[in-house]
């Protein structure tokens, strides 16, 4: 069978899929109008697909003869995925498939921030899973009911990466205008940044159920009887760390971002940075081009800055090539060994699952957290061997950077016994007395 990128290389297949703007902005003008009812049962004609092309303004001053021939060739490359045709009544409507990916679009361009939408769908799910016991039961719950959920909860922290992405784009935009100043541009950002960092927290908050629901995933016990149920659930539990995963990222991001703007508002503070310094940045910015990769400052530049302040003379020595030649190092070949290459790549792959497996138990007590006032470490300790076939380097880490970032919060405190040591019956390993407690 022929991969899925081999299948798109053939010839107008991936045309056909993602149509050229003019086709596609005529299939999201049908759409709308379709779900505001203007179009009975979602049934429009062929004048009405005319009519969508018009509104595109794609095709001008042409014979009418031309337009005509244009459109229907238009319309049979729709029929491939987005249009069915009705041959009996000569009607359209959309396919299923094009009309879930207008549906994809309206709710990326549209949305808007629903924590509670993402509580009530996890809520739903943990009920139908508690009660899904069978065989049967378990892999209706993964195919039907969390398949139906899946997209939607991915696109509420797709969101807040897109919100990140709008304000540090806003902020370029705004330091061209010269309609308000630096400063207050960048007050703004920070606002925005400081709003996605709380909504981030929401989701956390919104998303908790997963939690149980992957407990009772990776426990169940129809998993031993049925390796293609067993899939669906190691895909199940893959996709909800995958969620904590991102929601980690959106953290990540913004602490990169916010020390920069903080540093960038200190900047601003300093008295160098006056009235002046900020509209010859201005002036920079606006008539300053890029051409062959090379910044092209305005006329009259010349290439030169001449500084108020006076500065050391510095002695230039040069040393000529021809009488002072470099010694040219040999230059290593390296012959390839797929056998070492199969390696690296299975002990890179390895050691990024471990590190999505360490940020998803980091996130784990981090929950765990705030529902108690004392953790048992050791316990968990266990708990990820017991969980990761006694991978002993992913435990450690855990614990290990579960110390060093609660050693010196303000309300927590590490306690560790080294006289007293803790084993398990179904491991070899043993560990400190840990915990961690409220202060």
């Amino acid at each position: 069978m022929q991969s899925l990128f081999e299948q798109l290389k053939i010839e107008k297949t991936y045309e056909h899929l993602f149509p050229e703007k003019k086709k596609g902005l005529a299939v999201i003008w049908l759409y709308e109008r379709v779900k505001n009812g203007e179009f009975e049962h979602g049934v429009f004609k062929e004048k009405d697909i005319h009519r969508a092309f018009e509104a595109v303004s794609y095709i001008e001053r042409e014979p009418i003869r031309l337009q005509w021939v244009t459109y229907t060739a238009y319309i049979l490359e729709l029929q491939e995925f987005y249009l069915i045709y009705n041959d009996e009544n000569q009607t359209y409507m959309f396919t299923d498939f094009g009309f879930q990916i207008c549906d994809k679009i309206h709710r990326l361009i549209s949305q808007r921030f629903n924590p509670t939408f993402i509580e009530i769908t996890c809520a739903e799910l943990y009920k139908k899973l508690e009660i899904a016991v069978t065989e049967e039961q378990i892999r209706n719950w993964l195919t039907i009911d969390l398949f139906k959920s899946r997209t939607l909860l991915l696109e509420q922290v797709d969101y807040l990466n897109q919100q990140i992405d709008r304000s540090v784009t806003a902020l370029s935009e705004k330091a061209k205008r010269r309609k308000e100043t630096l400063l207050v541009a960048l007050q703004e950002i920070e606002k925005q940044i400081d709003t996605i960092r709380q909504q981030n927290r929401e989701l956390r908050a919104a998303f908790r159920e997963t939690d149980r629901m992957n407990d009772i995933l990776i426990s169940h016990p129809v998993r031993d009887g049925s390796e293609e149920v067993d899939d669906l659930i190691s895909e199940a539990v893959s996709y909800f760390e995958g969620i904590h995963l991102r929601l980690a990222m959106v953290d990540s991001r913004i602490d990169k971002i916010q020390p920069k703007i903080k540093q960038f508002f200190a900047s601003l503070n300093r008295d160098i940075f006056n009235t002046k310094v900020e509209k010859f940045l201005y002036f920079l910015l606006e008539k300053s081009h890029v051409t062959d990769k090379q910044i092209q400052f305005p006329f009259p530049y010349d290439g030169k800055i001449q500084l108020a302040d006076s500065f050391p003379v510095f002695t230039s020595v040069d040393r000529p090539e021809n009488l002072f030649p470099p010694e040219r190092k040999q230059r290593s070949e390296y012959k390839k060994d797929p056998q070492k290459e199969q390696e690296a790549y299975r002990k890179g792959h390895v050691q990024m699952m471990r590190q999505i497996h360490i940020q998803w138990w980091l996130e784990f007590i981090r929950r765990k957290s705030l529902e108690t006032d004392i953790i048992h470490l050791s316990e968990i300790f266990f708990y990820i061997l017991e969980k990761h076939d006694n991978d002993l380097q992913l435990a450690i880490q855990v614990i290990d950077q579960s110390i060093k970032k609660y050693k010196g919060d303000p309300y927590w405190e590490i306690q560790i016994d080294t006289s007293k040591k803790i084993d398990n019956p179904s491991s070899k390993h043993t560990i400190s007395d840990i915990w961690m407690k409220r202060k």
